[in-house]
């Protein structure tokens, strides 16, 4: 009984030691990009920092124009996830970007960050959405929030750009990984 005792006080301790994240990752939690180029955003305590007065009908244009293979990949992260909220303002705008991001891998076969962008962006829209219905219908079920980009398996993209040769890209795919596992 006293062994029992102590495991579960070791085991809540442990838990209670664990960083509260709360929310979706790939939207929830900004990446930390310092001063490097990315789409147009505010400075919040919180997870939606959208300036209000960004044109999204430049949406696409933008973040393709960012995502070059150059671009770092926690600059691709956080291009992406403003990419995925942005993309929330206007109906079809978040099929449109992964539409173009899909075709940039049949255009770029063997270039790991095209695989990697329409990987993380896919997974980024279906986070949003999922969070969005449950914040505004609790009872929606899962299966009803499917949208064309939502249909691609962004964890099987990530881990293709990693065999391609893609560099510091594990840690997005682990994410990734554990995010579709709780879906």
């Amino acid at each position: 009984m006293k062994l029992r005792t102590t495991v579960a006080t070791l085991v809540f301790a442990l838990l209670a030691a664990l960083p509260a994240w709360a929310g979706p990752p790939l939207i929830c939690h900004a990446i930390q990009i310092g001063s490097a180029q990315s789409l147009p955003w505010r400075t919040v305590s919180g997870w939606n920092g959208m300036e209000a007065s960004y044109d999204v009908s430049h949406l696409v244009a933008d973040t393709l124009k960012l995502l070059t293979p150059e671009t770092s990949i926690a600059v691709r992260e956080e291009t992406l996830r403003r990419a995925a909220i942005y993309s929330s303002r206007q109906s079809g705008l978040a099929d449109r970007l992964s539409s173009r991001l899909v075709a940039r891998t049949l255009d770029e076969q063997n270039e790991p960050t095209a695989w990697f962008d329409a990987g993380y962006f896919a997974e980024a829209v279906r986070e949003a959405t999922l969070s969005y219905m449950m914040l505004h219908d609790p009872a929606q079920p899962a299966g009803k929030l499917r949208t064309d980009s939502q249909q691609i398996n962004g964890a099987a993209l990530i881990r293709k750009a990693i065999r391609l040769g893609g560099k510091n890209m594990e840690q997005a795919a682990a994410i990734v990984e554990a995010a579709q596992k709780r879906l």
